[in-house]
């Protein structure tokens, strides 16, 4: 646009030009660099105050435009582009002024990218073809040789881990361990597709700037409203988000989010402390703010460790009727076979179901497995087997590159999580997984528990959840300890202490009280402490 047709009061001219240039000039790449020239000799633009629109979506390290990609290979292109012209209802470098409208996605648009990559899960029965089974977002949890386990065994849609929009942009090291910005994928292979990228923030234009990194990547992104620690409380996102200034906050960012993003922009919610018919108001307004989907934990932020309870699939239920017509509904809690599944999607009426917990216990959750049909025996992979298959991947996708998180901390994580019932009992193997800082390490871990299993004349046919119900003792009734599993719950307190007593499967795996919460999340390194926790 040349600059003599711009006509803008002139009192508004400096932040209504700076304002076009980051709104246009990205989409439009050709003109980006007369863009640069003007910028760096306009004397409105030379101030600190008003960004270069060069360096105002990306940090001055990171490759970001288009002509800085290496070139794709054309059947990964032409799949992403076919997902998204299919419900693509705007030209991606049309402008929008204040108040932003909305990009609409036709209410089947996940359907339809399920329909897309249905030939990578045949196992499927064709009831649930079209549903989708969803790995959740989960810091230190969600790395990409889990998310590709998951897959393996009918995961159908994944998700990345929570990455902090600030950080993101800000911390080079921190934005490394998630995503290779300006590689094809972001370092992601083409079978770790659909993918979504979750987010936490709670500025609009650091949020936007950041998930225009990702964009060309991914399938869809995500605003994290579940996060229920206090860590989440001081850093104004998650649960505490949909509470601010009695929503206003979080519906301007979908708002602003969907008006400015090609991809179908998601939001990952609780129910709100106030009550289900509060919590519809605030949905329904999220999505006229442009939505395009919905994932409803059915607990409340305060339902959280030995207070968990049952996830309300009744409240799900009224969601679904609410503003299912409009936009698909994703439920999730209480999901730990095959069977909560089916009778989840009954009663809810969902489009799909998220599962955190249970199956970062065992990834094979989506299989016919532990259900009533085999007499609750595990006929997939045990427990044993699945850590051997993440460590091979693994080594396939080292865990210190673009995907992985936080590197050999998600390792440990998952380990721990995968061999729980072992751990309980076997001091030695706990220890040395908590110990595990290289690859080698792990494997002389699980290679333990091989050797003990072997031992011990261990069956897999008999292996049931047990770190997934560690709370559950707690609060439901007339559990009976499932298998015994309560005999090992002394122990279970030890690891607790070394790891993750305050993990709530789907945030941040430390105490919200804990010193130094970024290091505890994030790793040690001091370059990557944002102290905006």
């Amino acid at each position: 646009l040349p600059l003599n047709e711009i006509t803008i009061p002139s009192y508004h001219f400096s932040h209504s030009l700076a304002h076009l240039s980051i709104l246009i000039i990205p989409a439009c790449s050709h003109i980006l660099a007369p863009y640069h020239f003007f910028h760096s000799s306009c004397p409105f633009f030379a101030s600190s105050a008003c960004p270069s629109p060069m360096t105002s979506s990306t940090p001055l390290t990171t490759p970001s435009t288009s002509s800085q990609r290496p070139s794709q290979p054309q059947h990964h292109e032409q799949d992403h582009e076919q997902d998204h012209e299919q419900y693509r209802e705007r030209p991606s470098n049309q402008p929008h002024d204040p108040p932003a409208t909305p990009t609409e996605f036709p209410r089947t648009w996940l359907r339809s990218l399920l329909q897309r990559h249905s030939s990578n899960h045949p196992s499927l029965p064709p009831s649930l073809a079209t549903k989708a089974l969803v790995v959740a977002p989960m810091v230190d949890a969600s790395d990409l040789p889990y998310r590709l386990l998951t897959r393996r065994h009918n995961a159908n849609l994944c998700f990345t881990p929570m990455i902090h929009a600030k950080m993101f942009l800000t911390k080079p090291g921190y934005q490394k361990k998630f995503w290779k910005v300006g590689l094809d994928g972001g370092g992601t292979p083409p079978q770790d597709r659909p993918l979504i990228a979750q987010f936490c923030g709670h500025d609009k234009e650091i949020l936007l700037r950041a998930m225009k990194l990702l964009e060309r990547d991914v399938d869809g992104v995500d605003i994290n409203c579940g996060c229920p620690q206090n860590i989440a409380k001081r850093g104004r996102y998650g649960a505490y988000l949909m509470e601010e200034q009695n929503g206003d906050l979080i519906v301007d960012i979908v708002r602003h989010l969907s008006a400015n993003l090609n991809v179908p922009v998601s939001v990952k919610v609780r129910l709100l402390p106030s009550g289900v018919e509060d919590s519809l108001k605030l949905y329904e307004r999220l999505v006229d703010a442009g939505a395009a989907m919905l994932t409803i934990h059915g607990r409340n932020r305060f339902n959280r460790q030995r207070m968990t309870g049952d996830s309300d699939w009744g409240a799900i239920r009224k969601v679904v009727e609410l503003v299912g017509h409009r936009v698909p509904v994703i439920a999730n809690g209480s999901i730990s076979n095959m069977d909560d599944v089916r009778r989840c999607l009954e009663e809810t009426g969902a489009d799909g179901v998220m599962s955190s917990e249970a199956i970062l216990e065992y990834p094979a959750l989506f299989t016919e497995t532990n259900v009533e049909s085999t007499g609750w025996k595990r006929t997939g992979p045990g427990r044993v087997q699945m850590a051997q298959d993440y460590l091979d991947l693994c080594r396939e996708f080292p865990p210190d590159e673009g995907g992985q998180g936080t590197g050999m901390k998600c390792v440990r994580a998952h380990l721990h999580r995968f061999l729980h019932r072992d751990l309980q009992f076997h001091v030695n193997v706990r220890d040395a997984v908590v110990r595990t800082l290289t690859m080698e390490e792990a494997q002389k871990a699980v290679d333990m528990v091989k050797e003990i299993q072997e031992r011990e004349g261990h069956v897999v046919d008999d292996e049931k959840l047990s770190w997934y119900v560690r709370h559950r003792r707690e609060w439901q009734e007339g559990w009976d300890g499932q298998d015994d599993a309560s005999d090992g719950y002394a122990e279970e307190k030890k690891v607790a202490s070394l790891n993750d007593e305050d993990d709530d499967g789907e945030c941040c795996y430390c105490d919200g009280d804990a010193k130094d919460s970024a290091a505890v999340l994030f790793g040690n390194n001091a370059e990557e402490d944002d102290g905006d926790y």
